[in-house]
């Protein structure tokens, strides 16, 4: 295998935030899994817990591996970790029947208190009668497509690693939404016939379709950001463009179609015959409170009062401090960023002797504190990635300051992107800096010189935002619980 290759399949970035989540999802199905199974539910075989599993580990896939790393240099890897976020995860995480396991498996308190009432108030039954209808799935599905994939908001998300964000979690979102008609995960029960599902998917895969062939028989460069930065391999930013609307084209046309087949060959046997000649089996679900209090170990907000106040208390006691531990850990996984290289953008590109190097740093003007610097070092003549390179770099000062030069060998060790050799410099003082850059490789060497200006940090403008976020939705939970603890205190005299 060559060194290049190698480098690229080790080229994985650990998203802290998004594994933390993604683990405790896994963990709090499996329990209330686990509990349902035990309790003798015939209705989450192990199959289920199989597939909800591997459309997490997609998701993970889809954020943490070289999808990701090199989404800001390979469209055809952008497409594919949309792909994964849109076709496969989504699908394979309703196929296991989420709701009630997730529900089973959070404390008592927190399924009694909140995710019962929650579900139950008439304001979220109908924005989930809204979400959940086909109408609303598919066209959502195709706004968020043509939306995401315009020139604008596709450079927005390559500029900004918060856009991205928002934009995986919008395919994300949608996708779940759409494929719910779809699969109808239990307990929910199809709001249109099954066979109507057909004409869904089909719709949808022309959507896709159309997407695909603008990116396909497009004779220029839709997104400037894929022209601009160094190619990698030995294709052009227009055969990169051609080859990700195929795979767009190909993997969502047999996400839909297939899908279509499967549905239109059950319609067509007799089981689905009865079934669609039977209307109670597609009602709507009874209230969810009467399906939460058929659950094993748990007590429905109706028979609270039933429930010893030291066991409430000692419930609320435990639950906080789960709900503690929890919410500040993801807040400080969030605070502290990924590992990736979503935070840099192409900075500084030059060729010079046997070599074009690029330089990718924060998007942002540099701030006096601690920046990295990610180094590409190319074979000018024939764009070969030189792995084995040695990349020396020093910042020198502004000309009339004390402070004195940095300086700090790049290496790819801790570079999410092996094929990027990084470095942090502490550029202590505002003002105008000089980045002096040496390359050497084998007896060939050369020298590089990239101005960098150095803004003064402006006090104030860095808040806690995700801490904030806790205490907000911490006052939300807790003003439910008392709400209604006080209100069940009322209904009491009044029913005596």
């Amino acid at each position: 295998m060559q060194p290049v290759t190698q480098a690229v399949l080790r080229s994985w970035s650990i998203p802290p935030a998004a594994t933390f989540a993604i683990v405790l999802s896994a963990l709090v199905y499996l329990r209330g899994w686990w509990l349902l199974r035990r309790a003798g539910s015939p209705n989450i075989p192990p199959w289920r817990a199989v597939t909800f599993l591997l459309g997490l580990l997609a998701l993970w896939v889809a954020l943490a591996s070289p999808m990701d790393v090199f989404n800001a240099f390979v469209l055809t890897a952008h497409m594919l970790q949309h792909m994964m976020l849109m076709m496969v995860a989504p699908p394979l995480i309703l196929l296991g029947a989420p709701l009630v396991p997730m529900l089973r498996g959070l404390p008592i308190f927190a399924a009694r208190e909140f995710a019962g009432p929650l579900l139950n108030w008439s304001v979220a039954k109908r924005i989930g009668s809204v979400l959940t209808n086909p109408v609303f799935a598919l066209v959502l599905m195709g706004v968020v497509m043509f939306a995401w994939h315009t020139p604008a908001l596709y450079e927005l998300a390559l500029r900004s690693p918060a856009w991205h964000q928002t934009e995986h979690a919008c395919f994300l979102i949608a996708s779940l939404i759409f494929w719910w008609p779809v699969v109808q995960p239990w307990p929910s029960r199809a709001r249109w016939p099954r066979w109507a599902m057909v004409p869904y998917l089909l719709i949808a895969d022309l959507q896709n379709t159309v997407l695909s062939a603008i990116l396909v028989f497009s004779d220029r460069v839709l997104y400037p950001s894929y022209s601009a930065v160094p190619r990698l391999f030995r294709f052009s930013a227009l055969e990169d463009q051609v080859a990700a609307g195929s795979i767009m084209w190909v993997v969502g046309s047999l996400a839909f179609i297939v899908p279509a087949i499967v549905i239109a060959v059950q319609c067509l046997s007799k089981r689905s015959a009865l079934e669609a000649a039977d209307p109670s089996r597609r009602r709507e679900t009874s209230s969810f409170d009467a399906l939460l209090s058929r659950l094993p170990g748990f007590t429905s907000s109706q028979h609270s009062a039933n429930t010893r106040w030291r066991g409430e208390r000692m419930e609320a006691f435990s639950f906080v401090i789960l709900f503690a531990a929890v919410a500040l850990g993801f807040a400080a996984l969030l605070a502290a960023g990924s590992s990736d290289d979503d935070d840099q953008v192409l900075s500084f590109q030059e060729a010079s002797g046997p070599f074009a190097v690029a330089v990718f740093a924060p998007p942002d003007s540099f701030a006096a504190r601690s920046s990295a610097f990610s180094v590409l070092v190319q074979d000018r003549n024939t764009h070969e990635v030189l792995l084995d390179a040695t990349v020396d770099l020093t910042a020198l000062p502004p000309a009339g300051t004390q402070a004195a030069p940095i300086s700090a060998r790049a290496s790819n060790a801790d570079s999410p992107n092996k094929l990027l050799q990084t470095a942090d410099l502490d550029l202590p003082t505002e003002g105008d800096w000089m980045l002096n850059m040496t390359v050497q490789h084998n007896a060939d060497s050369a020298h590089f010189a990239m101005p960098l200006h150095v803004a003064k940090p402006e006090p104030g403008t860095e808040y806690p935002v995700h801490y904030i976020v806790i205490a907000m939705l911490s006052v939300i939970l807790f003003g439910m619980y008392f709400g209604r603890r006080r209100s069940s205190q009322v209904e009491r005299p009044a029913q005596a």
